[in-house]
């Protein structure tokens, strides 16, 4: 048995559209007997024409059509949805409705002659015009059943792509593994064999990091502070491990930005940038300048590690951490973010993101 939710009630409007549509097509069809008719009064022979008898048979026409229509909606929603069997339905369909105008012009008198006999004629007639209703209202159905089809196949595409860019976004993600945890447990190794007291001292470094990378490195976005903490908990490991005088820190972060949302690690990755291909080839070290602030530029957030160390080399920008970075970033924002390398002065470099900021 059908389900209720099959029968969509009639709206009003389509009610009127219809009753206006076979009012039409009526007039229509009988347009060249009322002009006939009027073109013989016209002329004084009116003896076998009657203009309001025409125009009678008009409306009535008009009628009959749109009780074919009405039958033709209400009993649509009977038919299954099994297509073969569906077509069956859709033919005895109209077969019965060319019954039911057979039935009804017997009482407005549209078709046929006057006592309104039911004639080939007539009968082909209304098979015709329940035909035509029928198939039309068949093919308007299956239209908006292949909107809503498309509708959802859009929708589910969509979320599909939604999707397919957090699992990039997750595999990029994934991507940013701290190295140097190699090497600080290697020097820590060292340091518990000779001084003890600076051993433990990297230790609680070393965890304070730990605490804050683990949160960051399972999800794409993080708040500003607390990517500013993981950032400094990393440089104040390789500042003890490398030496507080070959490793200067500095942090000019603007007030209000704690709960500005980040790409998580970002900074981090900068950070790493620095130490790896600035300050760790000079003998000397560097300074690095970590800084967060409104972009004067626009509507941006502008974060950036400066570094005083290597400079602009043949392989800058080019490793993994600012590829994966860059396309972080585009999955994330498009065209909206922005990853770029400039020289610092007297020396060093300057890696800036710059991402939307209302």
């Amino acid at each position: 048995m059908p389900s209720a939710s099959r029968f969509a009630p009639l709206h009003w409007r389509s009610l009127v559209a219809a009753a206006a549509i076979s009012l039409a097509l009526a007039l229509g069809l009988l347009l060249s007997g009322m002009v006939r008719c009027a073109l013989w009064i016209q002329h004084g022979d009116g003896a076998n024409c009657q203009l309001d008898s025409t125009l009678r048979g008009a409306f009535g026409l008009a009628q009959l059509l749109w009780m074919l229509w009405l039958g033709a909606a209400l009993t649509q929603g009977l038919l299954p949805r099994d297509q073969p069997t569906r077509n069956w339905m859709l033919a005895l369909q109209i077969v019965g409705l060319a019954l039911l105008g057979a039935l009804l012009n017997r009482r407005v008198h549209a078709l046929g002659t006057p006592d309104a006999h039911v004639g080939a004629y007539t009968v082909q007639i209304l098979l015709t015009f329940s035909a035509c209703i029928c198939l039309g209202l068949e093919y308007r159905q299956r239209g908006r059943r292949g909107e809503a089809r498309a509708e959802r196949l859009s929708r589910a595409e969509q979320d599909q792509s939604r999707q397919l860019d957090a699992a990039r976004a997750a595999l990029l993600q994934a991507q940013v593994e701290p190295h140097f945890l190699f090497n600080t447990l290697a020097h820590l190794r060292r340091l518990a064999s000779t001084d003890a007291g600076a051993a433990h001292a990297m230790l609680a470094d070393l965890r304070l990091y730990l605490a804050a990378a683990l949160p960051e490195l399972r999800q794409a976005q993080a708040p500003l502070a607390r990517e500013l903490e993981l950032v400094r908990a990393f440089l104040a490991l390789h500042q003890r491990r490398i030496g507080p005088d070959r490793l200067r820190l500095h942090f000019e972060i603007a007030t209000g930005l704690d709960d500005v949302v980040v790409p998580s690690t970002c900074l981090l990755t900068l950070a790493e940038n620095a130490i790896k291909h600035g300050i760790a080839p000079q003998v000397d070290g560097g300074d690095i300048h970590v800084r967060a602030g409104p972009d004067p530029s626009g509507h941006r957030l502008l974060l950036e590690v400066a570094d005083t160390g290597a400079g602009m080399g043949s392989g800058s920008g080019s490793g993994t951490g600012l590829a994966t970075l860059r396309a972080r970033l585009a999955a994330a924002y498009g065209g909206s973010a922005r990853l770029s390398l400039h020289l610092n002065q007297p020396r060093g470099l300057i890696a800036r993101v710059q991402l939307p900021w209302p």
